[in-house]
């Protein structure tokens, strides 16, 4: 197992052990605070700032509330969390964090269906996606990715189980011959999930991406 692997194993198991440490102690939704603390603002890019809020564009149509936002530092967002707007035009990436087995995944991706209507100079819209810290089940959440209401989710991440990557900007190849990238091992769906997510935004922010940058980790 190399260093990444074995990083990615042991934040693994710190995300899955403060959420069940919090859920034992009766904290409600500690998903979104867990997230960002250990994952989006240690590892993203200096570029992005992470925060929860809703996405509008210069109409003021809007989608949302997101858990998580990655917002370009040239378009800062607009009021105090958890009550933040960021533009669309600056945003990278939003997730959504809850339990999925119980929370209802088809109304959310109406939600993101309504992000992607939003309008903005990128022809792209932001790369939407889905985590849980309880299990799902592998092959429902490919069944739900591949039908019409999940076509506005890119990604779904069960941590400590799998991970399901949608292939629309084509970072992996040609989408009709690799239309998912998928992970079902305990850390390398974590380790996929937030490579993703790292690529998504310094694709954003014109930042070359490769894997020697983050040999740290």
């Amino acid at each position: 197992m190399g260093t990444l692997t074995e990083n990615f194993a042991q934040l693994t198991e710190l995300l899955l052990a403060e959420y069940r440490r919090a859920r034992d102690q009766g904290t409600r939704g500690p998903e979104r605070k867990i997230l960002l603390d250990r994952v989006f603002k240690p590892l993203m890019p200096g570029a992005l700032r992470c925060g929860t809020g809703v996405i509008s564009d210069l109409k003021d149509r809007q989608a949302g509330p997101f858990d998580i936002v990655g917002c370009w530092e040239i378009f800062p967002p607009l009021g105090e969390a958890p009550a933040c707007t960021y533009l669309a035009d600056g945003a990278a990436f939003c997730v959504q964090s809850r339990n999925w087995a119980v929370d209802d995944l088809t109304q959310f991706a109406q939600e993101a269906a309504r992000l992607r209507k939003l309008e903005r100079k990128r022809p792209e819209p932001p790369f939407c996606a889905v985590v849980s810290f309880e299990p799902l089940a592998a092959a429902q959440v490919m069944d739900f990715m591949k039908s019409p209401a999940g076509q506005a989710i890119d990604a779904v991440l069960s941590i400590g189980a799998h991970a399901a990557i949608r292939n629309a900007q084509g970072w992996y190849g040609s989408p009709a011959r690799v239309p998912f990238v998928t992970e079902r091992s305990g850390p390398e769906a974590l380790k996929a999930f937030v490579f993703c997510l790292l690529q998504a935004g310094q694709t954003f922010v014109g930042l070359p991406f490769g894997l020697s940058d983050y040999q740290h980790l």
